[in-house]
């Protein structure tokens, strides 16, 4: 890396062959939210409907960053999800799987 000494402004680094946005590199599309949790759903094992949502095909609970949930919701989603896969509400895993 070089190092460059600007009258009007900090210290800045740059590389020498360049950095991905100078040569027009492309960034990977970003991930789309399913679809972010209304305010009045009541997150209990319950509610299988919901809970189904939160889930792959595969029965994984799938992650706030795509579903939209902060961070106590997801602890509720992911205990509900728990209760209703002991119960026999939820399916532990897929049935596809061999």
């Amino acid at each position: 890396m070089e190092r460059r000494n600007n009258k009007n402004s900090e210290t800045r680094f740059s590389r020498k062959d360049g950095d991905s946005s100078e040569k027009g590199g492309r960034r990977a599309p970003r991930t789309v939210q399913r679809g972010s949790i209304p305010k009045g759903t009541e997150i209990d094992y319950k509610n299988i409907a919901f809970l189904q949502k939160c889930l792959t095909e595969r029965g994984k609970i799938i992650s706030r960053r795509l579903t939209g949930a902060d961070a106590k919701q997801a602890r509720l989603i992911s205990v509900a999800v728990k209760r209703a896969r002991y119960l026999g509400l939820l399916a532990v895993g897929s049935s596809k799987r061999k």
